[in-house]
């Protein structure tokens, strides 16, 4: 390989470098290699979606059985419960796990289970088939609510009385498995009762039953049956629930600026009182405002002369007569006055009707991060007793703690999100590599002109120049007067590098120096 080839100019410029930038060049390029491979096993790996989420841990087995057995990669997260598989088999995947019956889930046995008629089945075993379909249907759209993850629905029918006394009532009970985060609210809770109660012949909302996987009773009919019944306690259970969910929104938003989100949770509850008061208060007036209403004036009189008088009531007048005729004659004058004045005393009546809903106490509970420190919490719990109206003379309550989090729903989150940036993701990937080879293209295209420029600048040097730029303290003979001169072909690089001796000669004869010593070195 000649030295006029590129590859030659190019290992020739390469020699011309120092070491020290040798060696800098050397380790850009094995760093440039080294990114490219590792972009291209990234890129070369498939980009895995979520395909299912929130499984049970044998359905997660059963579907990992069923891609190894196909060849699809696979990759199980989430504590087991979700499975991802490459981007671009999803709706194949899905479609032959819909097809081996995957995955299964919880959902019960519905009224298929009549569609194979069995002729030797007696009474008993057809009853219990038709409660089982029953449950199963009531379980399906249970599951269809918002917040509802999985049910179950057990009834109980018992058997027919012959006096009517003697019936005893039909029962339901419902478990729900919430989704993570979600809450029932009462309307909720109340329309799956009613669901229930109108699907099963001779069952009524008291003998519903409902309760959540942790076990918290949301309905029980035998003592909540006239609360739901009537709608002013269910409006009032609504305000009531609305109010707490007011004041818990304020504190989080607060907390959210403080402490950032998801470091912070909080929980209110309220104790409001909705008995409505009635007020009747009446005032009366003093004696200076006393006015006279009515007044009435009676005066009767009466004149009588020559009046027989007889005996003095008593003994004698009730014995036999007096021979001697004891009468007198006289004189009556009789008058009588009688006055009557109503007076009105000036009367102000008040009523007054409290309205229902005041607050009788509040329970407020903080727990904070344990990333939160000493200092924070105290000032934290003074801003929330603020923000709430908290007053301990009523009996209110405020409790702040600091726990560790559990970032386990965080983690089921992500797969989810990752979702709708995965093809975003996919497509970053194919442009890594390209982007990799503009940057070497790019480093190496900097490497040949940073040498261009030193060939360009400083030539290879020539004998003139080392014999005119050296020093020297021997006297050259003049050339022979009748030797004719020789007329050499002019070259510009050697003009371009006399004329730069002559312009700087000490920095001329440097590089010769330099050049020199690399020689030695060699």
């Amino acid at each position: 390989m000649g030295a006029d080839s590129p590859i030659g100019a190019m290992i020739e410029r390469w020699n011309q470098l120092p070491r020290a930038r040798q060696i800098a060049l050397a380790g850009i390029a094995g760093g440039a290699l080294l990114l490219l491979y590792f972009v291209f096993i990234a890129s070369s790996k498939p980009n895995l979606v979520v395909a299912y989420s929130g499984l049970q841990p044998e359905d997660s087995a059963a579907i990992a059985d069923q891609l190894e057995k196909d060849g699809i990669s696979y990759e199980v997260g989430g504590g087991g419960s979700s499975i991802s598989v490459p981007a671009n088999q999803v709706a194949e995947v899905r479609i032959k796990l819909a097809q081996a019956g995957l995955p299964k889930g919880t959902a019960s046995t519905g009224l298929e289970i009549f569609d194979k008629t069995n002729f030797g089945a007696t009474d008993f075993v057809q009853q219990v088939n038709y409660r089982r379909g029953l449950e199963g249907e009531l379980a399906r759209s249970i599951n269809t609510l918002d917040g509802v993850r999985a049910s179950r629905v057990h009834i109980v029918i018992p058997k027919e009385a012959i006096f009517q006394e003697d019936q005893q009532q039909t029962t339901a009970s419902v478990l729900l498995q919430l989704q993570r985060g979600a809450r029932l609210n009462q309307d909720q809770v109340r329309g799956i009762t009613n669901l229930v109660a109108n699907s099963v012949e001779g069952l009524q909302p008291s003998g519903v039953t409902i309760i959540d996987e942790t076990g918290h009773v949301l309905f029980d009919g035998a003592t909540l049956d006239s609360a739901f019944s009537t709608g002013a306690s269910a409006s009032q259970m609504e305000l009531q629930r609305s109010y707490e969910l007011q004041l818990q929104r304020d504190v989080e938003q607060t907390l959210g600026k403080v402490v950032g989100p998801g470091r912070s949770a909080v929980t209110v509850r309220a104790a409001l009182n909705f008995d409505t008061v009635k007020r009747v208060q009446d005032e009366f007036g003093g004696e200076d405002d006393i006015v006279i209403r009515s007044e009435t004036t009676t005066t009767e009189t009466y004149t009588a002369n020559n009046l027989n008088v007889g005996q003095v009531p008593g003994t004698g007048a009730n014995g036999p007569a007096d021979p001697g005729g004891n009468v007198l004659n006289g004189e009556s004058n009789y008058t009588r006055t009688e006055s009557t004045t109503n007076n009105e005393i000036p009367r102000t009546t008040t009523e007054t009707v409290q309205a229902p809903g005041a607050v009788e106490r509040l329970s407020v509970s903080v727990v904070l991060d344990e990333s939160v420190t000493a200092a924070q919490e105290a000032n934290i719990a003074s801003a929330v007793a603020a923000a709430v109206g908290l007053d301990q003379i009523r009996g209110d309550t405020l409790s702040v703690t600091r726990l560790p989090f559990d970032v386990s729903v965080r983690e089921e989150l992500l797969p989810a999100a990752a979702d709708g940036i995965g093809t975003y993701l996919s497509y970053l990937k194919l442009l890594l590599p390209l982007l990799a080879v503009v940057l070497a293209f790019i480093l190496v295209m900097l490497l040949l002109r940073s040498l261009s420029k030193r060939q360009l600048v400083l030539p290879a040097p020539a004998p003139a120049l080392a014999v005119e730029a050296a020093p020297s303290t021997v006297a050259l003979a003049p050339p022979p007067e009748d030797l004719p001169a020789l007329d050499a072909p002019a070259d510009p690089h050697e003009e371009r590098v006399v004329r730069l001796a002559e312009a700087n000669p000490q920095a001329v004869a440097d590089v010769v120096q330099t050049w020199m010593r690399e020689e030695e070195k060699n």
